[in-house]
Protein backbone atom coordinates (compact mmCIF):
# COMPACT_ATOMS: atom_id res chain seq x y z
CA UNK A 1 0.00 0.00 0.00
CA UNK A 2 1.01 3.70 -0.91
CA UNK A 3 0.62 4.66 2.66
CA UNK A 4 3.71 7.26 2.96
CA UNK A 5 2.28 11.22 3.39
CA UNK A 6 3.68 13.26 0.70
CA UNK A 7 4.06 16.28 2.28
CA UNK A 8 4.52 17.27 -1.56
CA UNK A 9 1.07 16.94 -2.26
CA UNK A 10 0.02 18.89 0.24
CA UNK A 11 2.60 21.90 -0.81
CA UNK A 12 1.52 21.98 -4.46
CA UNK A 13 -1.85 22.28 -3.94
CA UNK A 14 -0.90 25.39 -1.37
CA UNK A 15 0.50 26.95 -4.46
CA UNK A 16 -1.92 26.18 -6.57
CA UNK A 17 -4.81 27.58 -4.44
CA UNK A 18 -3.62 30.22 -2.84
CA UNK A 19 -2.33 31.65 -6.69
CA UNK A 20 -6.27 32.69 -6.62
CA UNK A 21 -8.41 35.06 -4.57
CA UNK A 22 -11.09 32.43 -3.58
CA UNK A 23 -8.31 30.92 -1.83
CA UNK A 24 -7.13 33.48 0.32
CA UNK A 25 -7.30 33.66 4.27
CA UNK A 26 -6.09 30.28 5.06
CA UNK A 27 -4.97 31.25 8.29
CA UNK A 28 -6.89 33.38 11.57
CA UNK A 29 -3.66 34.60 12.50
CA UNK A 30 -0.83 35.99 9.72
CA UNK A 31 1.86 36.24 12.73
CA UNK A 32 2.14 32.65 13.05
CA UNK A 33 3.79 30.73 10.34
CA UNK A 34 2.47 27.09 10.94
CA UNK A 35 -1.05 28.28 10.90
CA UNK A 36 -0.28 28.27 7.10
CA UNK A 37 0.86 24.85 6.25
CA UNK A 38 -1.93 23.30 8.75
CA UNK A 39 -4.60 25.06 7.03
CA UNK A 40 -3.33 24.77 3.25
CA UNK A 41 -2.86 20.87 4.55
CA UNK A 42 -6.72 20.90 5.04
CA UNK A 43 -7.71 22.62 1.97
CA UNK A 44 -5.59 20.17 -0.44
CA UNK A 45 -6.83 17.52 1.36
CA UNK A 46 -10.61 18.55 1.09
CA UNK A 47 -10.10 19.83 -2.55
CA UNK A 48 -8.32 16.13 -3.37
CA UNK A 49 -11.37 14.44 -2.30
CA UNK A 50 -13.64 16.36 -4.23
CA UNK A 51 -11.47 16.12 -6.88
CA UNK A 52 -11.17 12.07 -7.20
CA UNK A 53 -15.10 12.39 -6.22
CA UNK A 54 -15.79 14.17 -9.02
CA UNK A 55 -13.32 13.61 -12.36
CA UNK A 56 -14.50 10.91 -14.93
CA UNK A 57 -10.92 9.85 -15.26
CA UNK A 58 -11.10 5.85 -16.11
CA UNK A 59 -8.02 5.22 -14.08
CA UNK A 60 -10.03 6.06 -10.97
CA UNK A 61 -13.44 6.84 -11.08
CA UNK A 62 -14.93 5.08 -13.96
CA UNK A 63 -18.34 4.92 -12.08
CA UNK A 64 -20.85 7.45 -14.55
CA UNK A 65 -20.06 4.70 -16.94
CA UNK A 66 -20.58 1.77 -14.25
CA UNK A 67 -24.48 3.73 -13.77
CA UNK A 68 -24.73 4.30 -17.33
CA UNK A 69 -25.32 7.91 -17.28
CA UNK A 70 -22.06 7.43 -19.48
CA UNK A 71 -20.99 4.91 -22.17
CA UNK A 72 -18.01 4.81 -23.40
CA UNK A 73 -17.23 5.23 -27.31
CA UNK A 74 -14.09 4.53 -27.65
CA UNK A 75 -11.45 2.99 -25.44
CA UNK A 76 -14.42 0.53 -23.74
CA UNK A 77 -13.12 -1.61 -21.29
CA UNK A 78 -14.81 0.58 -17.93
CA UNK A 79 -17.73 -0.02 -19.82
CA UNK A 80 -16.99 -3.80 -20.53
CA UNK A 81 -16.09 -4.11 -16.78
CA UNK A 82 -12.95 -4.61 -17.96
CA UNK A 83 -10.45 -3.28 -15.32
CA UNK A 84 -6.96 -4.43 -15.67
CA UNK A 85 -5.98 -2.31 -18.75
CA UNK A 86 -6.50 1.35 -16.83
CA UNK A 87 -6.67 0.07 -13.40
CA UNK A 88 -9.22 2.09 -11.89
CA UNK A 89 -9.11 -0.11 -8.40
CA UNK A 90 -6.13 0.94 -8.22
CA UNK A 91 -6.18 4.87 -8.99
CA UNK A 92 -9.34 4.95 -6.83
CA UNK A 93 -7.32 3.21 -3.92
CA UNK A 94 -3.87 5.34 -4.53
CA UNK A 95 -5.46 8.81 -4.91
CA UNK A 96 -8.08 8.22 -1.61
CA UNK A 97 -5.03 7.11 0.81
CA UNK A 98 -2.23 9.47 -0.94
CA UNK A 99 -3.76 12.40 -1.88
CA UNK A 100 -6.76 12.67 0.23
CA UNK A 101 -6.29 10.70 3.61
CA UNK A 102 -3.07 11.50 3.96
CA UNK A 103 -3.23 15.48 3.60
CA UNK A 104 -5.90 15.21 6.25
CA UNK A 105 -4.07 12.73 8.75
CA UNK A 106 -1.34 15.23 8.38
CA UNK A 107 -3.17 18.56 8.62
CA UNK A 108 -4.62 17.19 12.16
CA UNK A 109 -1.06 16.73 13.34
CA UNK A 110 -0.38 20.29 12.68
CA UNK A 111 -3.53 21.15 14.76
CA UNK A 112 -1.95 20.94 18.04
CA UNK A 113 1.37 23.24 17.00
CA UNK A 114 -0.87 26.39 16.16
CA UNK A 115 -1.99 29.16 18.58
CA UNK A 116 -5.13 28.61 19.10
CA UNK A 117 -8.19 28.48 21.35
CA UNK A 118 -9.27 25.36 22.15
CA UNK A 119 -13.14 25.32 21.23
CA UNK A 120 -11.40 26.35 17.68
CA UNK A 121 -8.84 23.46 17.43
CA UNK A 122 -11.24 20.52 18.20
CA UNK A 123 -13.80 22.12 15.70
CA UNK A 124 -10.59 22.15 12.77
CA UNK A 125 -9.93 18.32 13.96
CA UNK A 126 -13.38 16.56 14.55
CA UNK A 127 -14.29 18.73 10.76
CA UNK A 128 -10.77 16.80 9.40
CA UNK A 129 -12.16 13.83 11.02
CA UNK A 130 -15.86 14.23 9.35
CA UNK A 131 -13.45 14.02 5.84
CA UNK A 132 -11.49 10.96 6.96
CA UNK A 133 -15.22 9.21 7.36
CA UNK A 134 -16.24 10.64 4.19
CA UNK A 135 -13.24 9.06 3.03
CA UNK A 136 -13.07 5.76 4.56
CA UNK A 137 -16.77 4.98 3.83
CA UNK A 138 -15.36 5.62 -0.12
CA UNK A 139 -12.82 3.10 0.20
CA UNK A 140 -14.74 0.50 2.75
CA UNK A 141 -17.64 0.32 0.24
CA UNK A 142 -15.87 0.35 -2.86
CA UNK A 143 -13.88 -3.08 -1.98
CA UNK A 144 -14.69 -4.39 1.41
CA UNK A 145 -12.24 -4.63 4.10
CA UNK A 146 -9.57 -2.13 3.50
CA UNK A 147 -6.78 -1.09 6.06
CA UNK A 148 -8.06 1.69 8.31
CA UNK A 149 -6.62 1.15 11.93
CA UNK A 150 -2.96 1.34 10.92
CA UNK A 151 -3.52 2.57 7.02
CA UNK A 152 -2.38 6.08 8.44
CA UNK A 153 0.42 4.95 10.29
CA UNK A 154 3.68 5.74 8.98
CA UNK A 155 5.81 3.59 11.00
CA UNK A 156 3.39 0.40 9.91
CA UNK A 157 4.59 -0.08 6.76
CA UNK A 158 1.98 -3.49 5.89
CA UNK A 159 -0.86 -2.44 7.51
CA UNK A 160 -3.26 -5.02 8.38
CA UNK A 161 -7.10 -5.04 6.83
CA UNK A 162 -9.85 -4.18 8.81
CA UNK A 163 -13.17 -5.73 8.56
CA UNK A 164 -15.11 -4.25 6.62
CA UNK A 165 -18.13 -4.17 9.11
CA UNK A 166 -16.34 -3.03 11.21
CA UNK A 167 -15.29 -0.36 9.53
CA UNK A 168 -18.76 0.94 8.98
CA UNK A 169 -20.07 1.05 12.45
CA UNK A 170 -16.56 2.88 13.80
CA UNK A 171 -17.22 5.40 11.23
CA UNK A 172 -20.77 5.93 12.50
CA UNK A 173 -19.30 6.24 15.98
CA UNK A 174 -16.84 8.81 15.22
CA UNK A 175 -19.75 10.56 13.28
CA UNK A 176 -21.90 10.35 16.48
CA UNK A 177 -18.16 11.79 18.54
CA UNK A 178 -18.28 15.01 16.28
CA UNK A 179 -21.50 15.62 16.15
CA UNK A 180 -21.45 16.18 19.97
CA UNK A 181 -18.04 17.15 20.06
CA UNK A 182 -18.61 20.17 17.69
CA UNK A 183 -18.75 23.75 19.14
CA UNK A 184 -20.81 26.10 16.85
CA UNK A 185 -20.39 29.07 18.87
CA UNK A 186 -16.45 28.48 17.81
CA UNK A 187 -15.03 29.07 14.74
CA UNK A 188 -12.84 26.90 12.34
CA UNK A 189 -10.63 27.13 9.28
CA UNK A 190 -12.79 30.27 7.75
CA UNK A 191 -12.01 30.73 3.60
CA UNK A 192 -9.13 27.70 4.27
CA UNK A 193 -12.59 25.27 3.90
CA UNK A 194 -14.25 25.84 0.25
CA UNK A 195 -17.04 23.89 1.35
CA UNK A 196 -18.82 25.36 4.34
CA UNK A 197 -15.95 28.22 5.09
CA UNK A 198 -15.77 27.21 8.12
CA UNK A 199 -19.23 27.27 9.20
CA UNK A 200 -19.35 24.72 12.13
CA UNK A 201 -23.46 24.27 11.88
CA UNK A 202 -23.17 23.08 8.46
CA UNK A 203 -20.39 20.52 9.19
CA UNK A 204 -22.60 19.62 12.33
CA UNK A 205 -25.24 19.04 9.55
CA UNK A 206 -22.88 17.00 6.98
CA UNK A 207 -22.30 15.10 9.87
CA UNK A 208 -25.72 14.16 11.13
CA UNK A 209 -26.86 13.52 7.29
CA UNK A 210 -23.61 11.60 6.36
CA UNK A 211 -24.86 9.02 9.67
CA UNK A 212 -28.33 9.18 7.93
CA UNK A 213 -26.76 7.76 4.56
CA UNK A 214 -24.54 4.96 6.56
CA UNK A 215 -26.98 4.20 8.76
CA UNK A 216 -29.30 3.24 5.51
CA UNK A 217 -26.49 1.19 4.36
CA UNK A 218 -26.92 -1.29 6.49
CA UNK A 219 -30.55 -1.14 7.04
CA UNK A 220 -30.82 -4.56 5.08
CA UNK A 221 -28.55 -6.83 7.30
CA UNK A 222 -29.12 -5.16 10.44
CA UNK A 223 -32.10 -3.31 10.91
CA UNK A 224 -32.54 -2.48 14.66
CA UNK A 225 -29.15 -0.52 14.33
CA UNK A 226 -30.03 1.47 11.41
CA UNK A 227 -33.55 2.32 13.11
CA UNK A 228 -31.54 4.22 15.86
CA UNK A 229 -28.95 5.42 14.44
CA UNK A 230 -31.22 7.00 11.80
CA UNK A 231 -33.46 8.37 14.28
CA UNK A 232 -30.56 9.77 16.28
CA UNK A 233 -29.26 11.50 13.09
CA UNK A 234 -32.80 13.00 12.03
CA UNK A 235 -33.02 13.98 15.84
CA UNK A 236 -29.41 15.58 15.29
CA UNK A 237 -30.21 17.88 12.52
CA UNK A 238 -29.69 16.65 8.57
CA UNK A 239 -29.96 18.84 6.12
CA UNK A 240 -33.38 20.80 5.14
CA UNK A 241 -32.65 22.77 2.53
CA UNK A 242 -30.45 22.81 -0.71
CA UNK A 243 -28.55 25.60 1.13
CA UNK A 244 -27.37 22.79 3.33
CA UNK A 245 -25.14 20.82 0.30
CA UNK A 246 -21.86 20.29 0.81
CA UNK A 247 -20.01 21.76 -2.49
CA UNK A 248 -17.14 22.91 -3.22
CA UNK A 249 -16.70 25.87 -4.96
CA UNK A 250 -14.39 25.22 -8.22
CA UNK A 251 -13.59 28.19 -10.25
CA UNK A 252 -12.24 29.42 -13.56
CA UNK A 253 -8.55 30.77 -14.50
CA UNK A 254 -6.10 28.32 -12.98
CA UNK A 255 -6.38 24.51 -14.95
CA UNK A 256 -5.77 22.82 -11.43
CA UNK A 257 -9.00 24.82 -9.92
CA UNK A 258 -11.11 23.86 -12.36
CA UNK A 259 -14.01 21.73 -11.77
CA UNK A 260 -12.26 17.99 -13.25
CA UNK A 261 -15.23 17.60 -16.05
CA UNK A 262 -13.84 20.84 -17.70
CA UNK A 263 -10.33 19.52 -17.23
CA UNK A 264 -11.25 16.14 -18.35
CA UNK A 265 -13.69 17.36 -21.31
CA UNK A 266 -12.85 20.56 -22.49
CA UNK A 267 -9.04 21.24 -21.45
CA UNK A 268 -7.79 17.65 -22.02
CA UNK A 269 -8.67 15.03 -25.05
CA UNK A 270 -10.91 12.83 -22.82
CA UNK A 271 -14.42 14.07 -24.15
CA UNK A 272 -13.88 12.04 -27.47
CA UNK A 273 -13.91 8.64 -25.61
CA UNK A 274 -17.45 9.47 -23.35
CA UNK A 275 -20.98 9.96 -24.59
CA UNK A 276 -24.31 9.89 -22.58
CA UNK A 277 -25.77 6.53 -22.36
CA UNK A 278 -28.67 5.21 -24.39
CA UNK A 279 -30.47 3.70 -21.71
CA UNK A 280 -29.97 7.13 -19.43
CA UNK A 281 -31.23 9.12 -22.28
CA UNK A 282 -33.91 6.88 -23.32
CA UNK A 283 -35.34 7.25 -19.64
CA UNK A 284 -34.65 10.68 -19.63
CA UNK A 285 -37.01 11.08 -22.94
CA UNK A 286 -39.74 8.30 -22.07
CA UNK A 287 -40.57 10.40 -18.90
CA UNK A 288 -40.78 13.90 -20.40
CA UNK A 289 -37.47 14.50 -17.76
CA UNK A 290 -37.21 18.40 -17.91
CA UNK A 291 -33.32 17.75 -17.03
CA UNK A 292 -32.76 16.11 -20.35
CA UNK A 293 -32.28 19.55 -22.63
CA UNK A 294 -30.41 20.42 -19.54
CA UNK A 295 -27.33 18.13 -19.19
CA UNK A 296 -27.40 17.17 -23.00
CA UNK A 297 -27.30 18.33 -26.73
CA UNK A 298 -29.25 17.26 -29.45
CA UNK A 299 -28.22 14.86 -31.73
CA UNK A 300 -27.74 15.60 -35.95
CA UNK A 301 -31.03 14.45 -36.05
CA UNK A 302 -32.04 16.97 -33.71
CA UNK A 303 -32.92 14.36 -31.16
CA UNK A 304 -31.40 12.53 -28.14
CA UNK A 305 -29.16 9.70 -28.45
CA UNK A 306 -26.49 7.71 -26.45
CA UNK A 307 -24.27 4.85 -26.99
CA UNK A 308 -24.66 1.34 -26.33
CA UNK A 309 -22.63 0.22 -23.22
CA UNK A 310 -19.75 -1.95 -24.11
CA UNK A 311 -20.41 -1.65 -28.34
CA UNK A 312 -18.43 1.27 -28.91
CA UNK A 313 -19.43 3.88 -31.97
CA UNK A 314 -19.20 7.35 -33.49
CA UNK A 315 -19.35 10.23 -30.86
CA UNK A 316 -20.32 12.65 -33.65
CA UNK A 317 -23.87 10.63 -34.37
CA UNK A 318 -24.78 10.93 -30.77
CA UNK A 319 -25.91 13.44 -27.79
CA UNK A 320 -23.29 15.63 -26.32
CA UNK A 321 -22.98 16.92 -22.86
CA UNK A 322 -24.26 19.96 -21.83
CA UNK A 323 -22.43 23.65 -20.41
CA UNK A 324 -23.35 21.83 -17.15
CA UNK A 325 -20.99 19.41 -16.98
CA UNK A 326 -18.20 21.31 -19.25
CA UNK A 327 -18.34 24.56 -16.85
CA UNK A 328 -14.63 25.12 -15.39
CA UNK A 329 -16.89 26.79 -12.38
CA UNK A 330 -19.65 23.73 -11.69
CA UNK A 331 -19.03 23.00 -8.27
CA UNK A 332 -18.18 19.34 -7.14
CA UNK A 333 -20.94 17.92 -4.95
CA UNK A 334 -20.34 15.49 -1.92
CA UNK A 335 -23.73 15.48 -0.22
CA UNK A 336 -26.97 17.05 -1.02
CA UNK A 337 -30.49 18.13 0.15
CA UNK A 338 -31.78 15.84 -2.42
CA UNK A 339 -30.28 12.37 -1.25
CA UNK A 340 -31.25 13.71 1.71
CA UNK A 341 -34.78 13.43 0.80
CA UNK A 342 -34.78 10.68 -1.10
CA UNK A 343 -33.15 8.59 2.07
CA UNK A 344 -36.12 10.13 4.18
CA UNK A 345 -38.22 8.43 2.02
CA UNK A 346 -36.39 5.21 2.29
CA UNK A 347 -36.96 5.24 5.84
CA UNK A 348 -40.35 6.36 5.82
CA UNK A 349 -41.18 3.39 4.01
CA UNK A 350 -38.17 1.02 6.31
CA UNK A 351 -40.63 2.02 9.23
CA UNK A 352 -37.98 4.51 10.71
CA UNK A 353 -39.15 7.52 12.78
CA UNK A 354 -38.17 10.12 10.66
CA UNK A 355 -40.16 13.78 11.98
CA UNK A 356 -43.71 13.42 10.05
CA UNK A 357 -43.12 13.55 6.59
CA UNK A 358 -44.33 10.77 4.28
CA UNK A 359 -42.53 8.29 1.79
CA UNK A 360 -44.14 10.62 -0.80
CA UNK A 361 -43.87 13.91 0.20
CA UNK A 362 -39.92 13.13 1.06
CA UNK A 363 -39.76 12.06 -2.77
CA UNK A 364 -41.43 14.87 -4.43
CA UNK A 365 -38.90 16.77 -2.00
CA UNK A 366 -36.40 15.41 -3.38
CA UNK A 367 -37.10 15.22 -7.11
CA UNK A 368 -38.30 19.16 -6.94
CA UNK A 369 -34.99 20.20 -5.41
CA UNK A 370 -33.15 17.97 -7.80
CA UNK A 371 -34.60 19.77 -11.00
CA UNK A 372 -33.96 23.20 -9.31
CA UNK A 373 -30.68 21.95 -8.74
CA UNK A 374 -29.66 21.56 -12.54
CA UNK A 375 -31.63 24.63 -13.44
CA UNK A 376 -35.05 23.63 -13.89
CA UNK A 377 -38.43 25.31 -13.17
CA UNK A 378 -40.81 24.93 -9.63
CA UNK A 379 -42.98 24.44 -12.69
CA UNK A 380 -41.62 21.47 -14.50
CA UNK A 381 -41.03 20.04 -11.36
CA UNK A 382 -44.57 19.94 -11.02
CA UNK A 383 -45.30 18.94 -14.36
CA UNK A 384 -43.16 15.60 -14.22
CA UNK A 385 -43.99 14.59 -10.82
CA UNK A 386 -47.66 14.86 -12.03
CA UNK A 387 -47.15 12.24 -14.53
CA UNK A 388 -48.42 8.59 -14.04
CA UNK A 389 -44.89 7.13 -14.18
CA UNK A 390 -43.52 9.66 -11.83
CA UNK A 391 -46.05 9.81 -9.33
CA UNK A 392 -45.24 7.95 -6.37
CA UNK A 393 -48.88 6.81 -5.97
CA UNK A 394 -48.89 5.28 -9.68
CA UNK A 395 -45.19 4.67 -10.52
CA UNK A 396 -43.53 0.97 -11.38
CA UNK A 397 -42.59 -1.02 -8.78
CA UNK A 398 -41.95 -1.08 -5.22
CA UNK A 399 -39.79 1.49 -3.00
CA UNK A 400 -36.90 0.51 -4.09
CA UNK A 401 -37.27 0.96 -7.70
CA UNK A 402 -39.25 3.92 -7.07
CA UNK A 403 -37.20 5.41 -5.52
CA UNK A 404 -34.17 4.11 -7.08
CA UNK A 405 -34.81 4.77 -10.54
CA UNK A 406 -35.25 8.37 -9.38
CA UNK A 407 -32.05 8.95 -7.50
CA UNK A 408 -30.24 7.49 -10.33
CA UNK A 409 -31.46 10.08 -12.54
CA UNK A 410 -31.05 12.99 -10.07
CA UNK A 411 -27.53 11.46 -9.17
CA UNK A 412 -26.34 12.18 -13.11
CA UNK A 413 -23.41 14.04 -11.64
CA UNK A 414 -22.87 12.09 -8.19
CA UNK A 415 -20.51 9.74 -9.92
CA UNK A 416 -19.62 6.94 -7.08
CA UNK A 417 -23.00 7.53 -5.49
CA UNK A 418 -24.84 6.85 -8.82
CA UNK A 419 -22.52 3.27 -8.96
CA UNK A 420 -23.62 2.66 -5.16
CA UNK A 421 -27.75 3.09 -4.91
CA UNK A 422 -27.57 0.61 -8.10
CA UNK A 423 -25.96 -1.53 -5.69
CA UNK A 424 -27.77 -0.99 -2.52
CA UNK A 425 -31.43 -0.21 -4.03
CA UNK A 426 -30.86 -3.16 -7.28
CA UNK A 427 -32.26 -0.82 -9.36
CA UNK A 428 -31.96 0.20 -12.07
CA UNK A 429 -30.66 -3.80 -12.42
CA UNK A 430 -28.42 -3.10 -14.91
CA UNK A 431 -27.87 -6.92 -15.74
CA UNK A 432 -31.66 -7.16 -16.76
CA UNK A 433 -32.02 -3.50 -18.60
CA UNK A 434 -29.20 -3.09 -20.41
CA UNK A 435 -26.12 -5.26 -19.70
CA UNK A 436 -23.26 -3.98 -21.84
CA UNK A 437 -21.77 -5.54 -24.92
CA UNK A 438 -19.59 -8.67 -24.21
CA UNK A 439 -19.67 -7.41 -20.63
CA UNK A 440 -16.44 -9.19 -18.43
CA UNK A 441 -18.88 -9.93 -15.97
CA UNK A 442 -22.17 -9.11 -14.20
CA UNK A 443 -23.24 -5.62 -12.52
CA UNK A 444 -19.87 -4.73 -10.23
CA UNK A 445 -20.45 -4.73 -6.90
CA UNK A 446 -17.10 -3.75 -5.77
CA UNK A 447 -13.93 -3.66 -7.43
CA UNK A 448 -10.56 -5.90 -6.52
CA UNK A 449 -7.61 -5.34 -4.66
CA UNK A 450 -4.97 -3.23 -6.54
CA UNK A 451 -3.08 -5.91 -7.78
CA UNK A 452 0.08 -3.81 -5.84
CA UNK A 453 -1.19 -4.60 -2.81
CA UNK A 454 -1.14 -8.37 -3.70
CA UNK A 455 2.96 -7.74 -4.56
CA UNK A 456 3.60 -5.73 -1.77
CA UNK A 457 1.34 -6.33 1.34
CA UNK A 458 0.59 -9.76 0.41
CA UNK A 459 -0.33 -11.61 3.88
CA UNK A 460 -2.73 -9.01 4.92
CA UNK A 461 -4.18 -8.93 1.41
CA UNK A 462 -4.61 -12.76 1.41
CA UNK A 463 -6.60 -12.45 4.78
CA UNK A 464 -8.77 -10.03 3.07
CA UNK A 465 -9.53 -11.93 -0.04
CA UNK A 466 -9.88 -15.25 1.84
CA UNK A 467 -13.26 -13.69 3.71
CA UNK A 468 -14.32 -12.91 0.34
CA UNK A 469 -17.18 -15.43 -1.29
CA UNK A 470 -15.50 -18.38 -2.72
CA UNK A 471 -12.21 -16.64 -1.28
CA UNK A 472 -12.28 -15.01 -5.17
CA UNK A 473 -10.85 -11.63 -5.01
CA UNK A 474 -13.76 -10.65 -8.00
CA UNK A 475 -16.01 -6.99 -8.57
CA UNK A 476 -19.18 -9.44 -8.11
CA UNK A 477 -18.17 -10.59 -4.61
CA UNK A 478 -21.13 -9.19 -2.06
CA UNK A 479 -20.19 -6.41 0.46
CA UNK A 480 -21.60 -7.13 3.75
CA UNK A 481 -24.42 -5.10 3.43
CA UNK A 482 -25.61 -6.25 0.24
CA UNK A 483 -28.10 -9.17 1.02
Amino acid sequence: MRKNILYTVALVSLFVLSACGDFDELNNDPKQPVDVPANSVFLAGEKNLVDVYTTSIWTSSPFRVLAQTWTQVANINEARYQFVSNSAPTGWWDRIYTTALSNLSEAKSLYAKENLPEPVRKNKELITDILEVYAFHLLVNTYGDIPYTEALNRTIPFPKYDDAKTVTYDLITRLDQAIAGLDVSASSFGNADQIYRGDVTKWKKFAATLKLKLALLIADTDPSTAQTKVAEAVQSGVFSSSADNATFKYIAGVVANSNPLWQDLVNSTYAIYYAPSNFFVNTLVTLNDPRLPILFTKDKSDAYSGGIPGEGGVKENLSGFSSYWLGAETPGVLLDYTETSFLLAEAVERGFAVGGGTAESYYNQAIKASIAGFGGTEEAAATYLDQPAVKYSTATGDWRRKIGYQKWIAFANRNWDSWTEIRRLGHPNINEVNPPVNAASAFPLRFYYPPTEQNSNFAHWNEAVTKLPQSKDEVTAKLFWLK
